[in-house]
């Protein structure tokens, strides 16, 4: 007897979407005053503005207080993508920026399980503060940029790799003694950008210290909204000016001066050339776009042509890829493999799979448009036998970015 259907043909299950991206996912660590409806030290996750002003982080917290807590917040939600995980959580303020950058933020990245991708690391500093000033900026923020390394080199070691901002309070104002961020002694800060830019109008509105903030909420949203090869001042797509709410309007730095002062547009330049980030407008586009995705670090290439992340979409991309090659090869780790009965080493056939484990992640990648190329080698002569140590080499082309174009206008008579 057969079925009377011919032939029959099932609805599948899918599985977990291995396109799926959580690339927007943040922490962010501040000092403040403690609100109605959150403790201090405690680390705490929200998905929207609603979430956040329920625990009683609102316009009138920051008024009352004279702080940028909820500024940051909402910057964050009105840039980032609707319902993106934020992982925050406020110290008291007494802390400074280079504690901040230690167990604060190592707390809060445990809590959110490895998920976050990049981390803003601010402060509110109490009324009776004084600021002594290193390399153009308080010392508190010159030190902290070596702490924000180390917990970037943490994050990687512990495989929940995330880019870090800090905040630049109460920049000096004078760029040519400003310390060259692309070029620090003794110190190459891949993942650590330094912000130094601020919504002049908000800071307006505040006293003292408060003045002199950078807007750390604002770049963090606009990297949540990034892919992660994508420039975080991409002047396309990322106007940051909103202005019927009237934000981001005048963009200025963190001394408390626009960036069309007579004293420092001219500095803007060495500004960019050291590595701040910052707001900016060009001429002939309306709106204020970041200058640019700065870390604190040289631009380093090799005999090998192996380049470092000297740049934010850089480091994400590289990050992205060790994330998902760890999660594409942590089964493998105590799989049998079927060896060569005469070598002794791993066959063909093991080779290709092994290979093609980390190959289907680049090809993600690249049908997301991610990066321009990915290729996995395994060593054939890896031995599994004794060491039981599978070496892998990974080689990735990142996507270009134009950092600025060139180009010669002639008037002709004729052609």
């Amino acid at each position: 007897m057969s079925n009377l259907d011919g032939a029959s043909f099932k609805k599948g299950k899918v599985g977990t979407n291995r396109l799926a991206s959580d690339d927007a996912i943040s922490g962010i660590v501040l000092s403040g005053v403690k609100p109605a409806n959150l403790d201090l030290s405690t680390p705490k996750v929200v998905y929207n503005i609603q979430d956040v002003e329920a625990l009683g982080i609102t316009k009138e917290y920051d008024s009352t207080n004279n702080v940028h807590v909820y500024e940051h917040l909402s910057e964050f939600y009105r840039l980032a993508p609707e319902g993106t995980e934020l992982y925050l959580m406020l110290e008291p303020q007494t802390e400074k920026l280079i504690d901040l950058c230690a167990d604060p933020a190592k707390t809060l990245m445990i809590f959110a399980k490895g998920k976050i991708k990049q981390i803003a690391i601010g402060i509110n500093l109490l009324p009776t503060v004084t600021n002594v000033m290193l390399n153009g900026m308080p010392d508190d923020v010159y030190n902290a940029i070596a702490a924000a390394k180390l917990l970037e080199e943490w994050s990687e070691e512990n495989h929940m790799p995330v880019s870090v901002f800090l905040e630049c309070y109460a920049w000096g104002g004078n760029a040519a003694s400003s310390a060259d961020l692309r070029d620090l002694e003794n110190l190459s800060a891949e993942g650590v950008t330094l912000v130094n830019g601020q919504d002049w109008d908000v800071a307006e509105k505040k006293t003292g210290h408060a003045q002199k903030y950078a807007n750390i909420g604002t770049v963090l949203g606009v990297c949540a909204s990034c892919t992660v090869d994508q420039n975080i001042g991409e002047n396309e797509t990322k106007n940051l000016t909103h202005e019927s709410k009237k934000l981001l309007v005048n963009p200025g730095l963190s001394n408390h001066k626009k960036i069309d002062d007579k004293e420092i547009y001219p500095q803007l330049q060495t500004l960019e050339n050291k590595g701040y980030v910052f707001g900016m407008v060009y001429v002939g586009m309306a709106g204020v776009r970041l200058n640019n995705d700065h870390v604190c670090a040289p631009i380093v290439i090799d005999d090998d042509n192996n380049i470092n992340e000297h740049t934010v979409a850089y480091g994400r991309t590289a990050k992205k890829v060790r994330r998902l090659l760890r999660t594409a090869y942590l089964p493998e780790v105590k799989k049998s493999y079927l060896l060569n009965e005469t070598t002794g080493k791993l066959s063909p056939g093991s080779v290709v799979a092994l290979e093609d484990l980390g190959d289907r992640k680049f090809g993600d990648m690249q049908r997301a448009s991610e990066i321009s190329y990915g290729k996995t080698t395994v060593d054939r002569e890896s031995d599994l036998v004794v060491a039981k140590t599978l070496n892998i080499g990974f080689k990735v082309v990142p996507k270009g970015n134009v950092g600025e174009i060139n180009g010669t206008v002639n008037l002709k008579s004729q052609i």
